[in-house]
C-alpha cells in the first residue's frame, strides 16, 4: 500500500515538473500562511475554534490537492464561527474558573 501511495505521488510531482524537495517546501510555506490566517481570525480571541477548523480544513484540501485560497479559508471560517464562538467563550470561561480556583487554594 505503501508503495502504491509513493508511486502515485512521485507521478503527481512529476507531471508538475516539482522535486520533492519543491513540493514539501511549497507545503511548509502553505503551513506559514495559514498560521498567519489563523493568527489574524483569532484576533477577537473568541473565534479561535473556528480559525483553527477553518485552517485545518485549509491544509486538508492542500494535501489533497485540491484548489483552496484565501477566499475557501474566509468561508469555512465564515461557517465555523457560526457555532465555534460558543466554543470559544466556553474555553474562555473554563479558563476562569480555573484561575479562581487556583487563586483560592493559594490564598488557604
Amino acid at each position: 500500500m505503501t508503495q502504491v501511495r509513493a508511486k502515485a505521488r512521485t507521478e503527481r510531482a512529476g507531471e508538475r515538473g516539482e522535486s520533492r524537495f519543491a513540493e514539501g517546501f511549497a507545503l511548509f510555506a502553505e503551513c506559514l500562511l495559514t498560521g498567519v490566517w489563523i493568527a489574524v481570525a483569532s484576533l477577537p480571541l473568541v473565534t479561535y475554534p473556528a480559525a483553527f477548523a477553518a485552517g485545518a480544513r485549509h491544509l486538508g484540501r492542500r494535501l489533497a490537492h485540491e484548489r483552496g485560497g484565501w477566499r475557501e479559508f474566509a468561508a469555512d471560517f465564515r461557517s465555523a464561527v457560526r457555532r465555534g464562538w460558543l466554543v470559544g467563550v466556553a474555553g474562555w470561561a473554563a479558563l476562569a474558573l480555573v484561575w479562581v480556583d487556583v487563586r483560592a487554594v493559594r490564598e488557604g
